[in-house]
């Protein structure tokens, strides 16, 4: 595993002030990605047509569609699939909950401005991985899948819109919000369980390296 990086910095990071605003001012007037309609339409797909259309369906219903109280037939989300700064490694987390490995993501939040807010905030709150480069200016993936009833939430669907980076540096940490966290070789994907969406955002993001 990279070494853990420094606390302070993390915490400098997570409250830095955006376009001169602090993030309780940001709070105040936020209302959540502007971008998911043009960022997904915009996307072309790549062996992930199924989720492609499960998307554009979503944007259809003519509703907000990324609040996480969204279940019918469910709500967007975003990940990031972060590069190492060789580019021959990518940033994978141990779900806790899941106990799977997964790219780093979540649900969008009001502070969200855009898609890739929303991955740049999940990438650093669950690895302290910041300062992202930004890889294209489409997404990588879009990796629709079913989340099974748990509590008063029912069944629903996650639509997730990954963005690729590349990080400038190796360090990982502080850890609150997952279980581990560490850079996995390409090659060495297949030795961590990964699932298929997972290996899908993988090879574009490999593409992307190429050039």
């Amino acid at each position: 595993m990279a070494p853990v990086g420094s606390e302070d910095a993390v915490a400098q990071e997570r409250s830095n002030r955006v376009d001169g605003s602090t993030m309780h001012d940001v709070n105040r007037w936020a209302q959540g990605p502007t971008d998911i309609d043009p960022t997904v339409r915009e996307y072309r797909p790549e062996g992930d047509l199924h989720s492609y259309r499960v998307a554009l369906d979503a944007l259809d219903t003519g509703r907000e569609m990324w609040p996480r109280s969204e279940f019918d037939p469910g709500h967007f989300t975003a990940s990031g699939f972060v590069a190492s700064p060789d580019g021959k490694a990518l940033l994978l987390i141990h779900h806790g909950k899941l106990d799977r490995w997964l790219q780093p993501g979540g649900h969008m939040e009001a502070v969200d401005g855009c898609v890739e807010d929303a991955a740049r905030r999940e990438v650093l709150e669950e690895t302290g991985v910041g300062d992202l480069v930004r890889i294209g200016s489409s997404l990588v993936r879009i990796d629709a899948h079913t989340i099974p009833e748990r509590g008063d939430e029912p069944e629903h669907i996650h639509i997730d819109l990954a963005v690729g980076f590349i990080s400038p540096n190796d360090a990982i940490g502080p850890l609150d919000e997952v279980k581990d966290a560490c850079w996995v070789r390409f090659e060495d994907l297949d030795d961590y369980d990964v699932d298929g969406g997972v290996l899908g955002g993988v090879d574009a993001l490999r593409r992307l390296l190429a050039g």
